[in-house]
């Protein structure tokens, strides 16, 4: 129950994701007073598929990740992973310090065989309306090797094909050109591998430039470089609807013009709001977690319930788990 703004937020989330969904029940993590306060407007049928595991203890954003396993199991982000450690519950949604969870995520729930270290994956929108992309990692790694960049492209093309059911999905490497010669050298070594994967739709190079121009449905990179990428993207759909304001503001005309380009800009605020792509999935654990921006308002992490439960629905560590499988058999064979 973490984040900027705690139970205020996660908790109307939460009531609409019950409204959205029948099947899915919920258990809320945090203090159960301040949770029963945003409760009493809510239905008896939905509060019925709610349970409250109580705590008062939380993970603050400047904690050191590592205070998590000492000194912090009582806090509401670790009963969180807990709970899916345990199968009392399919996913863990946070809006917490990531450090720490992603190190509570590894202590306790592990990585899949095969995977070395979780990533974290990201929504991009494209050019094109309702199409998506994914990049990963997008900040659990500052560097990786090339074997940890291949094992991320298993892992966001899985997740393409199956919750965005995307046909043969393809894969880019995030680089500063198209030569072959570009790039470092874990990325060149990066290249080969998944040219030698045959399961892998591997489509070369994208420069940072055309993430956004479908040319490819899921990016590859370290955590460095897609955590400047997707916090510059985010950046760049400010600054264009302050520009969009500012011109509003300086007369009748341009008042008047905005005006009639309204339909527009509607449509294309709705495409590239950030939003709608708000929840990234820790891919590499046995078992689910998605991480919320910390200042996430109410609909934003209502999305990133939605994306743990359509990972939940479409088994996707089971997935990753089976296709880390297959490669290591073929690998012996």
């Amino acid at each position: 129950m973490g984040g900027d703004f705690g139970p205020s937020v996660t908790v109307p989330a939460a009531l609409r994701a019950l409204q959205a969904h029948d099947d899915l029940s919920l258990i809320l993590v945090g203090d159960e007073p301040q949770i029963n306060a945003l409760l009493s407007g809510a239905s008896a049928t939905l509060q019925q598929r709610l349970e409250i595991l109580h705590t008062s203890v939380c993970v603050e954003d400047d904690c050191k990740p590592e205070s998590v396993l000492r000194k912090s199991k009582e806090s509401s982000m670790f009963l969180s992973v807990n709970l899916v450690k345990e199968a009392r519950a399919d996913a863990c949604v946070s809006a917490g310090n990531t450090g720490a969870l992603l190190l509570a995520g590894r202590h306790l729930l592990k990585t899949i065989p095969g995977i070395s270290k979780p990533a974290i994956i990201a929504n991009i929108p494209l050019y094109e309306d309702q199409r998506q992309a994914y990049i990963l990692d997008v900040g659990a790694n500052v560097t990786s090797p090339a074997s940890q960049l291949h094992e991320f492209a298993i892992m966001g093309s899985i997740l393409a094909a199956t919750v965005d059911s995307i046909a043969n999905p393809r894969v880019a490497l995030l680089n500063v050109g198209h030569e072959e010669h570009k790039g470092t050298t874990q990325i060149r070594e990066a290249a080969k591998l998944l040219e030698q994967t045959s399961s892998i739709n591997f489509v070369g190079y994208i420069e940072g430039n055309e993430i956004f121009s479908n040319k490819a449905d899921v990016v590859v990179c370290d955590g460095f470089a897609g955590n400047v990428t997707i916090k510059t993207s985010a950046g760049v759909v400010k600054v264009l609807e302050r520009l969009l304001k500012a011109q509003a503001d300086k007369g009748l005309f341009s008042w008047l013009m905005t005006l009639a380009a309204a339909p527009m800009l509607r449509r294309l605020r709705k495409q590239i709001d950030p939003v709608q792509f708000n929840g990234a999935s820790v891919l590499g654990l046995q078992g689910i977690i998605v991480k919320s921006h910390g200042h996430a308002q109410v609909q934003a992490f209502y999305y990133a319930i939605e994306q743990a439960f359509k990972e939940v629905t479409d088994c996707v560590p089971q997935l990753i788990s089976a296709r880390m499988n297959e490669l290591n058999m073929n690998q012996g064979n």
